[in-house]
């Protein structure tokens, strides 16, 4: 069953000399897969992410969520579909800090009017389900950043959604947080079926996906599934970083 259908998609940003940020992409994510997207900096990984996220449009080509093509809607009904059908996770957790990790986690259900039986019915589910039960009432700004993520995570999830999209969800974490923050995500995928896309430029963090599509100056480079071995998918991936080129940074020689 297919949740995501990205058809010869391109990209171009009008300017004095214009720019293509994506050419001819096309891929699908079935129900359940957890996908990663990878590739060096520039290469296009985060607008292709922005316009699966509906908060750009394509030049040409099209997206399609359940079949349906979001960029056909009203304002107003694609907002609905936004807050009702798709999650997101951030690098820098957006979370409002002026709220406490309770208030910030059931915002969705607060847009969308719910009971507040029902929101704290949810909320203590996911809550549990991310182990930050006991931070409810803390404010953002006395948490930890791994702490901050999956509270972002719980936000992200609150509502059910059909697809979870996240942004370089480790890129400001500690090596152990960012285990934690994989692990979950992973378990999250595992039990609920959400699907997931992940862009991110760590390979460990792409070790947890199920397979990565790699991505060049805009077109599709390569994609490589997991298998039952992660270690080995790891090294798989370093192997393709490695090919591509890009920041030195982008690799790292840690042990998974």
């Amino acid at each position: 069953m297919e949740m995501l259908h990205v058809k010869q998609l391109s990209k171009i940003y009008d300017g004095k000399v214009p720019y293509k940020a994506l050419e001819n992409i096309h891929f699908t994510i079935n129900k359940g897969e957890f996908v990663g997207i990878m590739g060096p900096s520039g290469s296009g990984k985060t607008t292709l992410l922005n316009m699966v996220a509906t908060i750009d449009q394509p030049t040409t080509g099209e997206v399609l969520i359940n079949g349906n093509n979001p960029f056909q809607l009203t304002n107003e009904q694609l907002a609905l579909f936004r807050r009702r059908q798709l999650g997101f996770v951030f690098q820098d957790f957006n979370l409002l800090h002026t709220l406490t990790v309770e208030e910030n986690i059931v915002l969705p259900l607060t847009l969308d009017g719910e009971k507040v039986k029902v929101m704290k019915e949810k909320l203590q589910k996911v809550a549990e389900k991310l182990g930050i039960s006991k931070l409810l009432k803390k404010r953002i700004y006395e948490i930890s950043g791994g702490q901050a993520q999956r509270t972002a995570i719980a936000r992200a999830i609150i509502h059910s959604p059909d697809m979870l999209l996240a942004d370089e969800p480790t890129g400001n974490l500690d090596s152990k947080s960012s285990k934690d923050v994989m692990e979950t995500m992973e378990e999250i995928n595992q039990k609920d079926q959400t699907t997931m896309m992940m862009v991110t430029h760590d390979p460990i963090a792409a070790s947890y996906c199920h397979r990565v599509i790699f991505i060049k100056d805009g077109k599709l480079y390569n994609e490589i599934h997991r298998g039952d071995n992660r270690q080995a998918f790891f090294q798989k991936i370093i192997d393709v970083l490695s090919l591509l080129g890009g920041d030195s940074h982008d690799l790292s020689t840690v042990r998974v």
